[in-house]
């Protein structure tokens, strides 16, 4: 249980109390915070480090908590600029501020553009985002929206959360809706609470306030598109007449004031295309930190080395090697990890008998992000699956490949992976 020493917005004041992350009943979709196994939306965490995941790093009145987590490097892209933004009537001025949603998540709920609230039958409020650089449709989630829902109350099948359908598009001009599910059954109220687990493609329904920080993933699959250089955010207001993609009436939280409507506070791009002098500017490398050899945390990996297994320059690794090689059913298995994102890197599994004569034979490569397949007439047995604990993040790769020959057959047997960066 949990007494919360944070402020809140004057919407949201008479909801802040004990909470307690009790039993769900259960809908078919993601609960409010660190359901990494939901095969449906499961949360991404906006933090993550020695704190815990999905616990922000920022300051809570009394001090710096969780001060050893770090923004999740998940994320290569943040909104950076401000298109529309168009509130419904009243909401006021301290969270009319629509540059509070570009650039990294924070955490704090009060950083935060509302879209206003309405009970009217009136144009609800929206706002549009844009990405500098194209978000992908590549292996799962692509992109993830963070809203200031909080539990209250009677714990976590009670989320104060205000929705909003998600829109994006590859020109600024034509949208598409992502298609939604809502199985509340009926209105709230107008300080009341939902079901996380009855919503599904709505902004909003994860916990990103009073310390937690969890956001809601999108999948450009459901919307067929390749890229989108634009999301949109727009409220719904929970009157039952907005409806989800089959036609169900949306309830959330009606009349919300002040702050009212969903609270916009950050949105992430996850499939972001990258290189890696790309990824040296994301990561903050500068002067004797930079360059494809240089190792800025002493961990013996240097900086290309952490770029091509999905490792962080500036954070040592304490655990296993970024390849590995373990025997199974009398054959050689090469194990690592790749980021699909990267797309100047070359990856070939490599073998040879003898280190000291003869050379190197590719028996499977992988260039610009795409999976590892057989080469030069060899087929060995690949699989590649995701290598996060959260079920709906695929970027991040692993990839085992099998030896084409027997252990048995070789007096020794040498299997490497070689990476070859692309020249800029």
């Amino acid at each position: 249980m949990r007494l919360s020493p944070f402020r809140c917005p004057f919407a949201c004041v008479l909801l802040v109390g004990l909470w307690a992350q009790g039993s769900l009943v259960a809908g078919p979709y993601s609960a409010g915070l660190n359901d990494p196994t939901s095969t449906t939306d499961a949360p991404i965490p906006g933090f993550v480090g020695p704190d815990g995941e999905g616990l922000a790093r920022l300051d809570d009145g009394f001090g710096i908590i969780n001060e050893r987590n770090y923004v999740n490097p998940l994320f290569f892209d943040w909104a950076a600029s401000v298109t529309s933004y168009a509130p419904a009537p009243g909401v006021s001025s301290a969270y009319a501020q629509p540059g509070a949603t570009l650039g990294p998540v924070t955490g704090d709920h009060f950083d935060v553009a509302s879209l206003g609230d309405r009970s009217d039958g009136g144009t609800p409020g929206k706002i549009t985002l844009h990405f500098a650089h194209p978000i992908q449709n590549l292996t799962g989630a692509d992109f993830t929206v963070f809203e200031n829902a909080f539990f209250q109350g009677g714990g976590a099948a009670n989320l104060f959360g205000e929705l909003a359908y998600v829109e994006v598009s590859a020109d600024g001009v034509n949208f598409v809706r992502f298609p939604s599910r809502s199985l509340t059954a009926a209105a709230v109220g107008q300080y009341g609470t939902i079901n996380p687990t009855n919503v599904f493609n709505l902004a909003g329904k994860h916990v990103n306030a009073f310390g937690d920080s969890w956001g809601t993933p999108f999948d450009l699959a459901d919307v067929g598109l390749a890229s989108v250089s634009y999301v949109r955010l727009v409220d719904i207001p929970g009157t039952g007449t907005y409806l989800d993609s089959t036609g169900h009436a949306i309830y959330d939280p009606l009349l919300t004031i002040v702050s009212g409507g969903a609270d916009i506070e950050a949105v992430g791009a996850i499939s972001r295309l990258m290189t890696f002098d790309a990824w040296q500017d994301l990561r903050g490398l500068t002067g004797g930190n930079r360059g494809a050899d240089v190792d800025p945390d002493g961990d013996g990996a240097s900086n290309v080395i952490e770029y091509a297994f999905t490792r962080l320059p500036d954070q040592p690794d304490a655990t296993a090697g970024p390849v590995q090689v373990e025997s199974n059913a009398d054959r050689l298995e090469i194990i690592f990890t790749r980021d699909e994102r990267a797309t100047d890197l070359t990856y070939e599994v490599q073998v040879r008998d003898n280190l000291a004569t003869g050379s190197w034979t590719t028996i499977a490569s992988s260039a610009a992000g795409q999976p590892v397949a057989g080469v030069g007439g060899f087929t060995p047995t690949i699989t590649e699956t995701s290598a996060s604990a959260i079920a709906s993040v695929g970027v991040i790769r692993r990839v085992c490949v099998a030896d084409v020959q027997t252990i048995s057959g070789h007096a020794a047997r040498f299997l490497r992976v070689k990476i070859t960066q692309s020249a800029p």
